[in-house]
């Protein structure tokens, strides 16, 4: 009898000794840092860990909005002498980088920070090599008003910001410009000018841009010295910051 009793108190000691060994198991440290670890981080309905879960895109990326057949939002348009389908070379009325014109130049630095489309305006009738001989067909086509032809690979009327390139000549834009304002309607678009110049700055061209545009939203312009677009890259960056882009 007593060896049965001997037995019983043993057995019940060992169960309470394994009983409390659990309990401080359950609530020690390491436990707890457990409960908090990513591995227990709340599920959804899908049993997908929240904190993993892509959230949608913002209203207004490239990647939502409607665009050109191309996709893309933007389209970066420009006009050089240089730009012509006859003459294989590069007008020395307008500076040059490389055997680049410097208009295309500076276009070129744009595409490079903008998901853009390009386009050349191309003169129906090309512009003449000679410095004296451009200087003086722009300035004929001034005085008597002309509206210049032009051929150009895109529609800008489909893009939502429209980037505007040029020279100034004779502290204007290019009479072919007044024809390319005059094709294309750019209500509601956002206009972006740049022009090259050799002293004269933008020659008043970006506010007549606005004057020609008046339902579309003209931001600052960039006017880059002609000679000295190579070294333009960091003003170009610069600018498109600023502007947001």
């Amino acid at each position: 009898m007593k060896k049965t009793l001997a037995l019983l108190l043993a057995a019940a000691v060992i169960l309470s000794l394994a009983a409390c060994g659990t309990q401080q198991s359950q609530n020690s440290p390491a436990a707890e840092a457990a409960d908090e670890s990513p591995a227990t981080a709340e599920k959804d309905e899908n049993g997908a860990s929240q904190e993993n879960i892509a959230q949608p895109e913002e209203p207004g990326s490239p990647e939502t909005q409607d665009a050109g057949e191309t996709g893309k939002t933007a389209l970066i348009v420009y006009f050089s002498p240089a730009n012509s389908d006859t003459v294989d070379a590069v007008s020395s009325a307008t500076s040059s980088i490389d055997g680049v014109s410097s208009v295309e130049y500076v276009a070129r630095l744009i595409g490079a920070k903008v998901d853009a489309d390009m386009a050349k305006i191309v003169p129906e009738t090309a512009y003449p090599l000679p410095y004296n001989d451009t200087a003086d067909q722009a300035k004929q086509e001034r005085d008597d008003g002309a509206r210049p032809a032009f051929a150009l690979d895109a529609d800008p009327e489909a893009y939502d910001t429209v980037f505007i390139g040029y020279p100034v000549w004779w502290y204007e834009m290019p009479m072919i410009m007044q024809t390319f304002f005059e094709t294309y309607d750019l209500s509601g678009k956002t206009i972006v000018p740049f022009n090259t110049h050799e002293g004269s700055g933008d020659g008043g061209t970006y506010a007549d841009i606005a004057e020609l545009e008046p339902d579309a939203v003209v931001l600052d312009g960039l006017a880059v010295t002609g000679r000295r677009a190579g070294d333009a890259g960091s003003d170009v960056d610069e600018w498109l910051t600023k502007l947001g882009f």
